[in-house]
């Protein structure tokens, strides 16, 4: 589902891009919001999809496995058993993790893949929880951030597919990254 999402996130990008380019502002700004939901819900499919990945695989450790899922292992003292319960864990938690665990020659603070996926989520993030009435964030504003964006997420995931999978994305999806 990720690659879907990458998909019709360009295709948002682009169509922004012709938009903004026809002095279609609100239009325009419509379009790049989409890419950036698009964007962003393709890291965590991406991640689900790992975290579903080894669970059906079981080559993780039970807390890992958890970890990756949303869930935590507790131990019910009524029934006597370990249950698990719902417990989210943030994006950039699990990416951390897989970094750690898959990628360890990577160094988070210093990529610049990092960093912009970073800074792409501040801008989902205010996004998704505006504190403004009104989109304020102008034309050149979303270009610029969304190009950073789509290049750290695909990057990112595309450096964790390599940790992971020992392989890297396909072309196809590398191509998507907004030049």
């Amino acid at each position: 589902m990720f690659e879907e999402y990458l998909h019709d996130a360009h295709e948002f990008f682009c169509a922004a891009e012709e938009a903004a380019n026809n002095s279609r502002d609100r239009e325009a700004k419509r379009y790049f919001r989409a890419a950036v939901f698009y964007t962003a819900s393709a890291m965590e499919a991406f991640t689900n999809y790992i975290g579903d990945s080894f669970s059906k695989a079981e080559t993780l450790s039970a807390q890992e496995r958890a970890f990756l899922n949303d869930s935590q292992l507790v131990f019910d003292p009524a029934k006597g058993i370990v249950v698990t319960q719902i417990r989210y864990y943030g994006i950039d938690d699990k990416l951390k993790f897989l970094i750690h665990k898959f990628a360890p020659k990577y160094v988070i603070g210093k990529s610049k893949a990092w960093t912009c996926f970073i800074e792409f989520k501040a801008l989902r993030d205010s996004l998704v929880h505006p504190r403004q009435i009104e989109d304020e964030i102008d034309i050149d504003a979303y270009r610029e951030k969304l190009r950073k964006g789509m290049f750290g997420t695909i990057t990112l995931m595309n450096d964790i597919s390599k940790g992971v999978f020992k392989r890297p994305f396909r072309k196809k999806i590398l191509d998507l990254i907004p030049e």
